[in-house]
Parts: structure tokens; C-alpha cells; sequence
């Protein structure tokens, strides 16, 4: 562990050096964005807890090349503290290499490499990992008859603390987009993940029941989404999508940690649940730099694991663990553009409702949040 550690300060040592003597190149990328938000229930909790929390994050990128061929250095810095729950503060860092080839009708090539670190509080290291991906993608399109995307990304990450989680995860992925002439687009996207895990796991959180052989888990995801225009400055997106497993169904991840994050796979698995999932958008342009958008999601998700209540006590009679997810939310943003639409200022306001209603009484909980935010492109 302290070798993958190493590793990420070296990458990070090697952006510094490189970009440093860059600054005030024409080709350079910034940005920075501040938000806080009041927290109903912090931590997602059939106990809530509320608080305020802020996110800070900073993006630089430097591009070099010509017009087809391409490359890009960036690193990202993020902070998210609590005012209250201090023990969850926590960063998550990232420095990536990227070569693009773009080549006719806004078609490309993409790889790159992309190391990313989490460092929670002293108290709180449950949740910190060291990752390393790679990943090649391609979007080709087809004149004005329709865009095939496709790409696959092998990505490995190892818990500074529950190494017993360390796992190797592979995902591929491919779709086609269909424009037609009223403005309409049709999406359609597949995508297959499968993760092995570096020795033999528990069903983490609840069961304790131990598989012989190092687990491997697999998922396919199948997504259907819609976009047009309804009248002049309103437009819908909707979307359906499926979700099913497959590989070791008995192995999951998901209530071994307190503390929540939507890319916390130790508190939410993506692997643990099949799905169903339904949601739309509508957005609507209000001024000419006055966006407003209210959207609605929807997911049923069945997981592998029995319900247990709030003594830790098996639930009998009512099957396996399901969830009903309702989430409604809005948000506001106004745009500034300076030096010719080189710089921009952004301001926005986002107020978010979550339901979750589980058979499993320490998963059952409501939150609300309201954030305000500025975010700055130089």
C-alpha cells in the first residue's frame, strides 16, 4: 500500500515539474468552484445528522499539439469538510495523461492514464484508496445519420485499511446516437463491468458468510435515453435503464461504511443490486444566459443481502433487501463571460429531495439539501 502511495506523490511530483514552467502558455486550463450546502441528513441515515458542508475544487490542465493530434496534463484537487461531523472531512485528488486524435465530423481517439488518491481525517481512514486507470475510447460519427461511441477502461484500486477490498475492475461499453430532423436524439448505451477482488472477500457488512476463492462480480447495464425540444428555450431528456449481475451474486459491498458518498462504493455498491431505474429532465433557457433545470429519478434496486433491523437481528418473512429510490431536484444557474467568452463566471442554486424506502430499516431515510455555488473557468 505505501508502494501505491509512493507511486501517486511521484506522478504528482512529475505534473509540477512539467507544468510549472508553463504558466501563462495560451494553452493552459482553470478552473475553480466553491459551494455549500445545508444537509438535512449528512450522512444518508436512518438517524440524521445535519450539517453544513463545503466543497472546494481546483482543475489545471495543459494542452499541447496541433489540430488533430493532441495531448493533455491535468491534475484536480477536492475538499469536502463538514461543519459539525469534522471525522468525514476528506480530499480526493487526481492527476491524468491524455492523448486525443481527432479526425472527421468531430469524431476521436482517446487513451490516457489517470491516478487518483482519498485522504480522509486522521479518525476517519476507512474510506481512503489509491486508484490507477487506463483508458480507451472513441466516438465515431456517420455523417449526419448517427454517432457510435465506444471505449473500455481497466481501472485498480486498493483500501489503505480494508485491503481485503482491494479489487481490479474491468468496464466496457459501447452505444449509438440517432439525431433526427425535429431535433430529436435517441440514445442507446451498453455497458458490462467486472470486478475481481484481490483475495477471498465476506459478504461485507451484514452476513459475515466467507467465499473460498477471490470474488468476482459482474454487472450489465443497458440505458435508453430520449432528448428534444418542446418549444422555443424548453427541452426533456428521459431515460430508462437497466441494471443485472452476474459472476459471484453472493458477494457484496454495500452498509460497511457510515459515512456517505455518491462514489463510495464501500457505502453503496453498484455491484450489490439489480435495478430498474426511470427519470426525465426538463430545461429550460430563461434568459440568454439564464439556465433553469427540475429533474426527477426513480430506481427500484433488489439486493443480494437479507434485511436485517436495527439490533442486527435477521428480518424473516420478507425476502432479500429492496430499495425504492425517489429523488426530485431543481437548480438555477446564471453565466458571465469576460475577454471574449474566455473566462466565465458561473452562479448557481440547487435544492435536492431523496426518499429511500427499504425493507431494511438502518437504509430507510430522507435527505434534503440546498446548495449555492460559484464556479470560475481562467
Amino acid at each position: 500500500m505505501k508502494q501505491m502511495y509512493q507511486r501517486i506523490k511521484t506522478l504528482a511530483s512529475f505534473f509540477c515539474i512539467v507544468m510549472l514552467p508553463s504558466v501563462g502558455s495560451a494553452q493552459w486550463q482553470s478552473e475553480a468552484s466553491l459551494s455549500t450546502s445545508i444537509e438535512s441528513n449528512a450522512l444518508r441515515s436512518s438517524i440524521p445528522s445535519k450539517d453544513r458542508i463545503t466543497e472546494r475544487t481546483l482543475y489545471v490542465a495543459h494542452q499541447w499539439g496541433g489540430t488533430e493530434l493532441k495531448g493533455l496534463l491535468s491534475c484536480q484537487l477536492n475538499s469536502l469538510t463538514f461543519a459539525d461531523l469534522a471525522e468525514h472531512n476528506y480530499s480526493v485528488h487526481s492527476f491524468g495523461l491524455t492523448g486525443q486524435y481527432d479526425f472527421a465530423q468531430s469524431g476521436w481517439l482517446r487513451s490516457g492514464l489517470q491516478a487518483k488518491i482519498r485522504q480522509g481525517s486522521e479518525t476517519y481512514t476507512t474510506l481512503d484508496y489509491s486508484e490507477f486507470e487506463g483508458f480507451l475510447d472513441a466516438r465515431i460519427p456517420f455523417e449526419n445519420y448517427l454517432t457510435v461511441v465506444t471505449g473500455y477502461t481497466l481501472r485498480r484500486r486498493d483500501y489503505r485499511v480494508v485491503s481485503e477490498l482491494d479489487n481490479r475492475e474491468h468496464l466496457l461499453y459501447g452505444g449509438v446516437t440517432v439525431p433526427f430532423s425535429d431535433g430529436t436524439s435517441v440514445t442507446l448505451l451498453t455497458e458490462g463491468g467486472y470486478k475481481f477482488y484481490s483475495v477471498p472477500v465476506s459478504n461485507a457488512a451484514l452476513s459475515g458468510t466467507p467465499v473460498g476463492n477471490a470474488a468476482k462480480v459482474g454487472q450489465w447495464v443497458n440505458t435508453v435515453r430520449l432528448s428534444r425540444p418542446l418549444v422555443d428555450n424548453l427541452g426533456l431528456m428521459v431515460y430508462g435503464r437497466g441494471r443485472k449481475n452476474f459472476g459471484d451474486k453472493d458477494v457484496y459491498i454495500s452498509g460497511l461504511s457510515s459515512g456517505y458518498s455518491s462514489e463510495n462504493d464501500l457505502y453503496d455498491d453498484r455491484y450489490g443490486y439489480e435495478s430498474v431505474e426511470l427519470g426525465g429532465m426538463l430545461s429550460c433557457q430563461l434568459a440568454r444566459t439564464l439556465l433553469f433545470r427540475i429533474g426527477y429519478d426513480y430506481a427500484d434496486k433488489k439486493y443480494q443481502q437479507m434485511p436485517l433491523d436495527l439490533d442486527g437481528n435477521l428480518i424473516a418473512g420478507i425476502g432479500s433487501r429492496g430499495d425504492t429510490v425517489k429523488q426530485l431536484w431543481c437548480r438555477a444557474e446564471k453565466r458571465f463571460s469576460f475577454s471574449g467568452n474566455q473566462r466565465q463566471l458561473t452562479l448557481y442554486s440547487e435544492y435536492t429531495w431523496l426518499n429511500n424506502d427499504s425493507n431494511d430499516p438502518s437504509f430507510r431515510y430522507k435527505a434534503s439539501s440546498m446548495t449555492v455555488g460559484v464556479d470560475v473557468v481562467f
